[in-house]
C-alpha cells in the first residue's frame, strides 16, 4: 500500500486579491508563510519518502515544508497544476461574475458544463490528476508520498473519488490553504481516508475563515469587486466626491473605479510612465469609501494595480503615503517596505516579480 498526502498550497495572491489564478504564477502571502510553518510542524514526525509538486511558485514554496526538513528533492510537474482558466486568467472574480455570470455559476456548481476560451475541461483536470497520482503511487509501492497541488484541481479529483456527479460538487468541502488530505493506493485502487484537514491552523491564520464566498448560507453573496476605467463609468458628482477624498494627483494616468454589484466602492490611480525605464510602477492612491473600509476591498484594489504593472514587466512598485497615515500599516501588511521617511511622506516599495 502507498500512503499519499494531498496538500493544497499556502495562501497566495489570488486568494486575497480575489483574482482568477489558475496557471497564473501568484506568490505566497505573509499569512501563507505562517501557514507553511504550521504545516511543517504538523508533519514533522511523519515518515515521508518523496515530494511531488505543481511547478507553480505557490505550490513549490509550500512543498518546502516537507522537503527541507527531510533533505528531499521536490519533483516538479505541470500535472499537479491548477486548472487552466483560459481567458479568465488573472481577471478579477468580480469582473468574471459580471461578464461571465452563467459560466461562473457553472464553474462553481456544475464544472463539467464550464468552458471558456482556452480553458481546460473538468474531465481533463480529473484525468491528469488521477493519472499522475496513481502512476506515481505505483513507483513508490509501500512508501509515503506528499503531493502539493491547488484548490479546484484537488476538489475536482476529490469529487470524482467520492463518486459525485458534476452538479453535486457543492457537497464536497473546500480545502483551506495548506489543508491536508490523506489517500491510499493499493491493488490498483485509489481511496480517500480523509479530505482536507486544516486543524494545524487557527482561524487567525486560516484563509477560508476570513472569507464568506464559500459558505453555503452565503452562496449568493459576494465580496468580489469589478473594475472599470474611472472616467467612463462615474457621474460627475461621483467623480467630485472621489477626487475630494483621494486628492488631485499630478502623477496619475490610469484610474479605475471599483464596484460591488452596481455600488461604487473605491478607486485606484496608477502612473505607468513614472520611472518606467527603471522597471518601476507607481501607485498614486488607493481610496475606499468610508462605510466599506476594513473589509477586503483595498486589498483587491492593490491587486489590480499589481496585475497591471506585471503586464508591463515592472519589477517593483512604489507609493508615497502621508506620514502617520494608517495606509502605511496597510501597505506593510502586504509586503511594502519603507525606503524613505520624512515629516510629510513615507516612500514604500514592493518587489512584484513573479517570473
Amino acid at each position: 500500500m502507498t500512503k499519499i498526502y494531498l496538500i493544497r498550497h499556502a495562501e497566495a495572491e489570488g486568494n486575497i486579491y480575489r483574482r482568477a489564478h489558475g496557471h497564473y504564477n501568484g506568490l505566497i502571502t505573509e499569512r501563507g508563510y505562517k501557514q507553511i510553518d504550521r504545516l511543517k510542524t504538523r508533519l514533522h514526525s511523519e515518515k515521508i519518502d518523496a515530494v511531488y509538486s505543481s511547478d507553480l511558485t505557490r505550490a513549490k514554496e509550500t512543498a518546502k515544508a516537507v522537503s527541507e526538513p527531510r533533505e528531499l528533492d521536490i519533483n516538479l510537474t505541470s500535472e499537479l497544476r491548477e486548472a487552466c482558466l483560459g481567458e479568465w486568467e488573472d481577471m478579477a472574480w468580480g469582473d468574471i461574475d459580471y461578464h461571465f455570470r452563467e459560466m461562473n455559476d457553472k464553474f462553481n456548481n456544475d464544472p463539467a458544463l464550464w468552458s471558456v476560451k482556452n480553458s481546460e475541461s473538468y474531465d481533463d483536470i480529473i484525468a491528469r490528476m488521477y493519472g499522475f497520482i496513481t502512476e506515481t503511487a505505483k513507483k513508490h509501492e509501500g512508501e509515503t508520498i506528499a503531493f502539493f497541488s491547488h484548490g479546484f484541481a484537488i476538489r475536482s479529483l476529490s469529487s470524482y473519488l467520492e463518486g459525485l456527479k458534476s452538479d453535486e460538487t457543492d457537497k464536497m468541502q473546500y480545502y483551506d490553504n495548506t489543508a491536508v488530505g490523506l489517500l491510499t493506493y493499493s491493488n490498483g485502487e485509489l481511496k480517500v481516508e480523509h479530505h482536507g484537514d486544516n486543524s494545524h491552523i487557527s482561524d487567525e491564520h486560516s484563509t477560508l475563515a476570513r472569507q464568506s464566498w464559500w459558505r453555503a448560507e452565503k452562496k449568493h453573496l459576494s465580496d468580489n469587486l469589478r473594475f472599470m476605467p474611472l472616467n467612463k463609468v462615474c457621474s460627475d458628482d461621483l467623480l467630485r466626491i472621489f477626487k475630494a477624498k483621494a486628492g488631485e494627483r499630478a502623477h496619475v494616468n490610469m484610474q479605475y473605479a471599483a464596484f460591488l454589484a452596481d455600488e461604487p466602492i473605491g478607486i485606484v490611480g496608477i502612473d505607468t510612465k513614472r520611472e518606467s525605464r527603471h522597471k518601476t510602477g507607481w501607485i498614486s492612491y488607493i481610496h475606499v469609501v468610508p462605510n466599506h473600509r476594513k473589509k477586503t476591498f483595498a486589498t483587491q484594489l492593490l491587486g489590480l494595480a499589481i496585475s497591471d504593472f506585471r503586464k508591463l514587466q515592472r519589477e517593483k512598485i512604489r507609493i508615497e503615503i502621508p506620514s502617520g497615515s494608517l495606509g502605511i500599516n496597510f501597505m506593510a501588511k502586504y509586503g511594502f517596505e519603507a525606503l524613505d521617511v520624512t515629516d510629510q511622506f513615507c516612500l514604500m516599495e514592493k518587489n512584484i516579480v513573479n517570473w
